[in-house]
């Protein structure tokens, strides 16, 4: 395919975003939901993340779209040395051929990617390059990182369940404000960068990555809404939809509602711990706790000060420690 006239180059960061939203809507698709999408809040150099549900594991990706091939057939992708910023993070290079993906696309660690690409200096700015075509097989370097584009999702081992993903739990005000609160907390720590998903239908709402450790927490958040004459309160979770594992964390927020604001402070709780801490009420994992309180009964121990939750889960990443220990 020739170059589309329609994007000239103008307009490369908009059709840069087309090859994005393009291969999430692929990976999703082909996956029925085995892997599950989590944009940026703050560009650090990584276009998403992918949560593959069936292990837990979370995959930092870079996407890289062309909308053109070269007189000789080929997908040229160059980026700068510089915006390559952990080699385990995964590159997918895509031709995009009208409204589908290029027959085959290019998945490479970035690691092997810098090792394999042609390397120039341009006005002192290092660049490299991969060239390839839109078949399988030869005897290109980039040969073994080829994937069918209707395989995609299998390239990241991807299982598709045997299940339709369970429907989004329906959110209430106090909840979106609850989630928006969190997320400015967090972004006031430089070393955190933030993720959320979309869309969103599963138990991570806000995913965490530290730049230091290129490690993952993702947090599911509640707000627990209270007024004089209801201290006691509940937050619940859907059993068929809650996924405990070690790097989710559950975040619950007071919010008064007369005055309109967020109580001082917080419980960061981890998934594990709330399987044990909850009680079953029918498709229901209920946790009991006093907002307006400040005794959150056995609970007390995850509790943190609202103003310094981005310290409280810097330090999860420093210290490796679980909230609570």
């Amino acid at each position: 395919m020739e170059g589309d006239v329609r994007w000239h180059h103008g307009q490369t960061l908009a059709s840069g975003q087309v090859a994005e939203f393009k291969v999430w809507a692929e990976l999703v698709r082909q996956s029925m939901g085995g892997l599950h999408v989590f944009l940026p809040l703050r560009d650090v150099g990584i276009d998403g993340v992918l949560h593959r549900l069936q292990d837990g594991v979370y995959i930092p990706v870079q996407i890289k779209g062309r909308m053109g091939l070269t007189p000789a057939g080929q997908v040229h992708v160059t980026v700068t040395a510089s915006s390559l910023v952990d080699d385990a993070a995964m590159i997918i290079a895509t031709l995009v051929d009208g409204p589908e993906l290029g027959r085959m696309v290019l998945v490479a660690a970035e690691g092997d990617f810098r090792r394999l690409a042609a390397h120039d200096v341009v006005a002192g700015r290092e660049y490299l390059t991969a060239a390839f075509e839109m078949h399988e097989g030869g005897s290109s370097r980039w040969a073994p990182y080829l994937v069918p584009s209707e395989k995609l999702a299998e390239r990241f081992a991807a299982q598709v369940p045997a299940a339709a993903p369970p429907s989004p739990v329906e959110r209430r005000g106090e909840g979106f404000l609850g989630e928006a609160e969190v997320i400015r907390r967090l972004a006031e720590v430089e070393s955190l960068a933030l993720f959320r998903p979309f869309p969103d239908l599963e138990t991570v709402e806000v995913l965490v990555r530290d730049a230091r450790s290129r490690r993952f927490a993702g947090l599911q958040v509640k707000t627990a809404g209270w007024d004089a004459s209801h201290l006691e309160n509940r937050v619940r979770f859907r059993m068929s939809s809650f996924r405990a594992a070690p790097s989710t964390v559950v975040c619950v927020l007071a919010w008064d509602r007369k005055a309109r604001s967020f109580g001082n402070d917080a419980l960061l709780v981890p998934s594990n711990d709330v399987m044990s801490l909850g009680r079953e009420e029918g498709e229901w994992l209920v946790l009991e706790l006093q907002p307006g309180s400040p005794s959150h009964r056995r609970l007390d121990r995850y509790r943190t000060e609202l103003s310094r939750l981005g310290e409280a889960v810097e330090r999860i990443f420093r210290d490796g420690a679980k909230p609570g220990c």
